[in-house]
C-alpha cells in the first residue's frame, strides 16, 4: 500500500510540474522577448574591396527545372530573369565571417563566398534580404515556391 500511494503521489507531483510547465511556456511565447542582435554593418577589407566585379546567380524553374544565369554587377540591380523579380547585389565577400555586429571578409582568398542580395517585386515588394551562400546554397536560401536562386559564381575585376 505503502509504494501504491508513493507512486501515485510521484504521478501527481509530475502532472502538477507538467501543468506549471506548460503554462510557463505558453506565458513566454506571448511575451515579448528582445530578440539578439545581429550583424548589421559590412566591412568590406582593403585587400578584398575592387577585387571582384559581379556574381553570377543561378535562377531554378522548379516547375521544369530550366536554369538560367545571370551576371549582376557589385552595387547593381537587374531583373532576375523572367521571374517578375529584381535583384540588388549589395556586397561580395570572399571569405564571408561574421564578428560582433560586422560582416566581414576574413580574407581575399574564396574560403566562404557570400553575395549579401535583396529581391524585389515589380512594386517594390521585398521576399528577400541576406546572404547567398556558394558552398552552402541550403543556409538561408531564397524561399518561393517557383523559384529558387543560388549564387553560383564570382567575378573578378580586371
Amino acid at each position: 500500500i505503502a509504494v501504491t500511494i508513493l507512486a501515485m503521489a510521484l504521478i501527481w507531483g509530475c502532472q502538477k510540474k507538467a501543468e506549471e510547465i506548460n503554462l510557463d511556456a505558453e506565458a513566454a511565447t506571448t511575451q515579448d522577448v528582445p530578440m539578439p542582435k545581429v550583424p548589421t554593418t559590412i566591412k568590406i577589407p582593403d585587400d578584398v574591396a575592387g577585387k571582384w566585379k559581379a556574381v553570377v546567380l543561378e535562377i531554378t524553374d522548379k516547375d521544369n527545372s530550366d536554369k538560367t544565369d545571370i551576371t549582376v554587377n557589385i552595387g547593381d540591380t537587374v531583373p532576375l530573369g523572367a521571374t517578375g523579380f529584381k535583384v540588388y547585389v549589395e556586397a561580395f565577400l570572399p571569405s564571408f565571417t561574421m564578428s560582433g555586429d560586422v560582416f566581414t571578409s576574413s580574407s581575399a582568398d574564396l574560403n566562404n563566398p557570400a553575395a549579401k542580395v535583396t529581391i524585389t517585386d515589380d512594386k517594390g515588394t521585398e521576399f528577400f534580404n541576406s546572404w547567398l551562400f556558394a558552398l552552402y546554397p541550403a543556409t538561408h536560401p531564397f524561399q518561393h515556391d517557383k523559384y529558387s536562386v543560388v549564387l553560383k559564381d564570382y567575378v573578378a575585376a580586371k
